[in-house]
């Protein structure tokens, strides 16, 4: 097996599990001047018109041990009994506040977890570090990026790394905002350098080969030649689209979403084209995923209703 099927096999979360609860819609904008993919998704919605916030959260919740702790340290297939055991054990690593418009999750756990579901199943790019386990305290924060994934570039015959930034936010301009600062201080203090350290010092498979490949990447701590550096940014933000086609029929509804929402979405473009106007960077690569919710707090509150 080549360096490129086994990074794949790596990947952990199921793409049915990602189209039960997300839809992605096609559109044809673009952003010039930086190559940059703009990814726009939408919650799907149950039976009774509602968007699925809750069953998106308890999918997450299937996935905190992949997320949380390294495949090296743990058995497979696993027994219930294993299972039980490293739940449990991943669960302490979240801390789970109470989130309220007044009192906002300060974590950032939610959309971390939710970024890493996203990368492995629409970007085919598996989590190279477990961060979540390396903290000596569930109430640390996780320093440096919000994930660390990468996959093989068929067409450009190097291995791409996703450095992971997700925003969620009240507002989606502000998520913008935040998010292209956070890429920026990334790399103005040099923050790359100790992520792909952690890639080999904590290299999250048990595969000896696998690692040493990509040991063998970096110069020095720095991107060799057969290696791209890409920041995946999920943009996260309340909708109030998704309250306003109630009315619709079963039959009309998604269609009439989509249609408002790709409306509202030509609003978001010129933001994003005039913050990447001002970035200096403009040698890096980008998977900007879009995801409206009907509000942030509600699929927090219910990230860490599973947790608990």
């Amino acid at each position: 097996m080549n360096l490129s099927q086994n990074i794949k096999s790596k990947i952990s979360v199921e793409k049915p599990d990602f189209s039960k609860c997300i839809d992605v819609i096609e559109h044809t904008h673009t952003i010039s001047g930086i190559e940059a993919n703009i990814r726009l998704h939408h919650l799907k919605f149950d039976g009774n018109k509602m968007p699925m916030v809750k069953a998106l959260a308890d999918t997450l919740y299937l996935y905190i041990i992949d997320y949380c702790l390294s495949a090296k340290n743990r058995n497979e297939p696993l027994t219930p009994r294993q299972s039980t055991q490293l739940t449990k054990e991943a669960r302490r690593l979240f801390r789970h506040p109470e989130i309220t418009d007044t009192s906002p999750d300060k974590t950032g756990e939610a959309g971390e977890t939710l970024l890493y579901f996203l990368m492995e199943a629409v970007l085919e790019a598996p989590q190279m570090v477990s961060k979540m386990e390396l903290k000596t305290n569930h109430r640390d924060e996780v320093k440096g990026s919000d994930g660390i994934h990468a996959k093989w570039n068929e067409d450009l015959e190097m291995v791409d790394f996703f450095f992971g930034e997700s925003k969620l936010y009240k507002n989606v301009n502000g998520a913008i905002t935040d998010a292209i600062k956070s890429v920026d201080n990334f790399h103005e203090i040099k923050m790359y350098e100790h992520e792909f350290s952690m890639v080999t010092k904590h290299f999250k498979y048990a595969d000896d080969y696998v690692k040493e490949e990509i040991s063998n990447l970096f110069v020095n701590g720095n991107p060799g030649p057969n290696v791209r550096l890409n920041h995946a940014c999920l943009i996260g933000y309340d909708y109030g689209g998704y309250i306003s086609i109630f009315d619709q029929s079963h039959k009309n509804l998604v269609s009439k979403f989509t249609d408002s929402l790709l409306t509202d979405f030509q609003k978001i473009v010129p933001t994003l084209q005039k913050k990447f106007d001002s970035f200096n960077k403009k040698h890096l690569a980008f998977d900007i995923f879009f995801l409206p919710f009907p509000s942030v707090v509600e699929f927090r509150n219910a990230f860490n209703e599973a947790l608990d």
